[in-house]
């Protein structure tokens, strides 16, 4: 899986959460099955991109997110994971509301 950021960066950001090496390994298994089935039920008009293609396209923010939430879980924080999650979905609904 071709993540959008370097294995630097992705060391870095377990290090902040002060992930091991096992649990840095688990939060991207658990970021690509989630992306995997993202992808098996995508919408029709991106039924032509491969998985490859999707990926290609995220954002260094999007990872970021699900690499903060999903390394929360494994740490034993879900309660703060949650909390990011509810939090990014709520500026994602405003910024959608501003814009319309």
């Amino acid at each position: 899986m071709k993540l959008p950021v370097d294995d630097d960066t992705l060391a870095q950001w377990s290090t902040l959460l002060g992930l091991t090496e096992t649990q840095q390994a688990s939060t991207l298994q658990e970021i690509e099955k989630t992306l995997r089935l993202g992808h098996a039920h995508r919408p029709d008009r991106l039924r032509d991109h491969s998985f490859e293609d999707l990926l290609a396209a995220m954002s260094v923010d999007e990872l970021a997110l699900m690499f903060l939430s999903t390394g929360l879980r494994q740490t034993g924080h879900p309660d703060a994971a949650r909390a990011v999650e509810m939090r990014a979905l709520a500026a994602q609904l405003k910024a959608r509301h501003t814009t319309d």
